[in-house]
């Protein structure tokens, strides 16, 4: 009776070391899970960095090509939402129907973007141009200086999710669709002389069905795991995405939205360069 008491006893012991799991083992999984780099929403923290290399572009009411590096930095990790900052000098030109500029060492551009924690869907975006450009007759750019200001306040109604987090090969369904809202203006000398707005307008995005893989891609000779999430439109629209979890955020991402006739109404397309 004895013998047997002693052995439920070890069964129990035995049992219970497999069942309760110490706090450390806990804090080793998570660790483990980190290092995985799975397709969950990542957690952002003050002071994340991701450098990219920028190509953007418009040519509805007015045309434009900018390109460029750019380091968008988390600054606030608050309440529901990220907001992220970046300022940069970029490269291009503007065409404001028959005002035609070229971007200089003087120029600026400055962006903040909110984005909802839970699936790092956008909820608005500014974006700001200011500094010295040179006047452009043609292909011809003079050695003519002058002060260009220019903004655009975007708001997402609703928040607009390019990433259909948790991502896991395989995956597919319908992106979410929004209607993007504009408030733009732009003008000469400090803002003195409008040359277009102040406008507001909006552009409906609807749903739009996508798929998810498993890749790799290659970008400035490196090489990332990501999670490809693909969505095209009849009408040549295309929003893609590839996102790390080992960067926390896209190593790329393509957006496209065609206008008709065409002309281009939004065209961006973003390569990883460092992050930290």
């Amino acid at each position: 009776m004895m013998r047997k008491k002693i052995i439920g006893l070890v069964l129990f012991i035995v049992l219970f070391s497999y069942t309760v799991v110490p706090v450390s083992s806990i804090t080793d999984i998570h660790s483990i899970r980190e290092t995985l780099y799975d397709g969950d929403v990542p957690i952002w923290e003050v002071g994340d960095e991701w450098t990219y290399h920028f190509t953007e572009s418009k040519t509805y009411l007015y045309n434009y090509t900018l390109s460029g590096d750019i380091t968008l930095k988390v600054i606030d990790d608050s309440d529901d939402s990220y907001v992220l900052e970046a300022k940069t000098k970029p490269h291009g030109t503007f065409d404001l129907g028959g005002y035609g500029l070229k971007a200089t060492r003087l120029t600026t551009l400055s962006m903040r973007l909110t984005m909802r924690k839970n699936d790092l869907g956008l909820e608005s975006f500014v974006e700001k141009y200011k500094g010295i450009f040179l006047i452009r007759m043609g292909s011809i750019t003079l050695p003519i200086p002058i002060h260009f200001t220019g903004y655009y306040n975007i708001k997402f109604d609703p928040t607009w999710a390019l990433i259909p987090f948790p991502l896991y090969n395989g995956k597919s369904g319908m992106l979410s669709g929004t209607e993007i809202l504009h408030n733009v203006y732009m003008g000469l000398f400090w803002g003195l002389i409008p040359v277009y707005g102040p406008d507001n307008y909006s552009r409906i995005i609807t749903p739009i069905p996508y798929t998810c893989s498993e890749e790799q891609i290659t970008i400035n000779s490196e090489t990332f795991d990501v999670f490809k999430v693909s969505a095209e439109r009849m009408d040549g629209s295309q929003f893609v995405s590839y996102y790390s979890g080992e960067v926390g955020n896209v190593a790329k991402e393509i957006i496209y939205i065609p206008y008709g006739g065409g002309t281009v109404w939004h065209s961006l397309i973003l390569e990883l360069k460092d992050w930290s």
